[in-house]
């Protein structure tokens, strides 16, 4: 058996190795073996799975939980500057409610509104007179202004005061609509602020007034009844004798301009008077 050389250079030095062919197919059988009995007979364990991270509760995760906290706050915010901005607004509005109740008035008249319940009382071939509710406008001024308010003194003014219903004269029954109008002269005061220090001062006025009053007819006329009569007769203009009227008031003045109070009076025409009773909504100046 031949032997194989080698002739291997170790640090410039040569040197021979000597290998007998057996000895190389022994060295190369040690070296296929295992990998072939590995590759044929033993089964090496397959890699393991990537394993998911557990799953966390939404309740209790964090990122959410912190989300969930910076929403409520902003929405905690936004109600807080609502409530605030809302707040202002109150405050404003009081402020100036107070500040105009407490402005110094001098009150030198008002315009006057009044839902009347009136009363006809008929003479002279008239009968079964029944009246509407109706509304009276007034206007006054005091005579006066360089006085005080709280003093007694005259008063002027114009009254516009309509009636209607219907009613029975002589033979004919129809409905009727009069408008007594015309100057007014009263006596009368407001008394000064109980508290012109608080919220809302407040002030109580009488006033006594009378007139003399034209009257205007507005009714239909009916062809079939001649002469008509008088409470029926369509004359735009005309003086009902003896047309007098008068009233009494009570006000009390609140938010420093504003009247609210009760109102009795009658109204006196030919064969009729008429007595009425109702409340008053006012405007001071």
């Amino acid at each position: 058996m031949r032997k194989i050389s080698i002739i291997c250079r170790f640090e410039g030095s040569p040197c021979r190795v000597f290998f007998a062919p057996w000895t190389a197919l022994m060295a190369l059988f040690i070296a296929i073996a295992p990998a072939r009995g590995f590759a044929q007979g033993i089964e090496l364990p397959p890699p393991a799975a990537p394993v998911p991270p557990p799953t966390i509760p939404r309740e209790r995760d964090p990122s959410l939980l912190r989300k969930q906290k910076k929403e409520e706050q902003k929405k905690s915010e936004i109600k807080s500057e609502d409530i605030a901005r809302e707040n202002a607004q109150e405050t404003r509005k009081e402020e100036t409610a107070k500040a105009e109740a407490q402005k110094p008035r001098p009150l030198y008249g008002f315009i006057e509104l009044s839902l009347l319940l009136p009363k006809a009382v008929v003479s002279h071939g008239r009968s079964n007179y029944v009246c509407d509710p109706t509304n009276h406008i007034n206007i006054y001024t005091r005579t006066f202004w360089n006085s005080e308010a709280g003093a007694i003194q005259p008063w002027v003014g114009v009254r516009v005061a309509p009636f209607g219903g219907y009613g029975t004269q002589g033979k004919l029954t129809a409905r009727f609509a009069h408008t007594w109008m015309g100057p007014a002269f009263g006596v009368g005061r407001i008394a000064k602020a109980d508290n012109p220090t608080s919220d809302n001062p407040t002030r109580n006025g009488l006033l006594w007034s009378g007139g003399i009053a034209a009257v205007s007819r507005l009714v239909a006329e009916d062809e079939s009844a001649r002469p008509l009569p008088d409470d029926f007769n369509p004359t735009p203009w005309a003086y009902d004798s003896p047309g007098l009227w008068s009233e009494i008031r009570w006000i009390h003045i609140t938010r420093g301009a504003l009247g609210l109070g009760a109102m009795g009076g009658v109204q006196t025409a030919k064969g009729k008077i008429f007595y009425y009773a109702g409340g008053t909504i006012s405007g001071f100046y």
